[in-house]
């Protein structure tokens, strides 16, 4: 199993990469300092199991780093480790895909259990950061194949609005939208947007 730690302090690296050993023993810890190196990493080391993510790397240019990300490998696992606490970049790395949320001052027994958590494809987010929105977000994923923004893109899909009008509606950039047709597509296990109304309609997930 390989797991990729990307982070710009080389002491948190080593330290995180000291439990993932204590996690399972067939775990192959990698490392990278920057955006670029992360990428690099990722090429070179296909396929990766799980990426571990700072939002403040070099490179990073804020969430940016983690769409590009995304958009290059977008059935990658990926979980925050960081020490951003912003609901609302919290929200939106949710609805991009991300598995979940690890403080950087969680402890180790609260490290532990997240990243188990998170391995075994389930959504992370620390009790302590009560959000409701973000709770039910994680709550949401784990009974629907969707995330919370791609709920909220579905009736807009169905009402037959181009990506450009969603994107307006939902105050967000096309690419965006782009982004999360492309992996609703793939939860659904779908090629276009019909199939993907029919699909959704079959797994009650939109109204007829």
């Amino acid at each position: 199993m390989k797991i990729l730690h990307a982070d710009d302090h080389s002491l948190f690296r080593e330290g995180l990469g000291f439990f993932l050993r204590l996690l399972d023993a067939r775990v192959t810890s990698l490392e990278a300092g920057n955006l670029q190196a992360t990428l690099d990493k990722l090429a070179l080391e296909s396929p990766v199991d799980l990426l571990l993510l700072d939002l403040e790397m070099p490179g990073m240019n804020g969430l940016e780093g983690f769409h590009t990300i995304r958009r290059r490998y977008p059935d990658l696992p990926i979980a925050i480790v960081s020490g951003v606490n912003d609901a609302r970049i919290i929200r939106e790395l949710l609805d991009g895909g991300a598995r979940g949320y690890i403080p950087k001052f969680a402890g180790s027994e609260q490290l532990m259990d997240a990243l188990r958590r998170v391995l075994k494809g389930e959504i992370y987010l620390p009790d302590a950061l009560f959000i409701p929105a973000l709770q039910t977000a994680a709550n949401a994923d784990k009974t629907s194949p969707l995330t919370s923004r791609q709920h909220e893109i579905l009736p807009l899909l169905a009402e037959g609005m181009p990506n450009k009008q969603i994107a307006s509606t939902l105050s967000v950039t096309e690419g965006t939208i782009k982004q999360h047709l492309k992996d609703l597509f793939r939860r659904l296990g779908v090629r276009n947007r019909t199939q993907a109304i029919k699909e959704a309609r079959r797994l009650g997930l939109l109204r007829s």
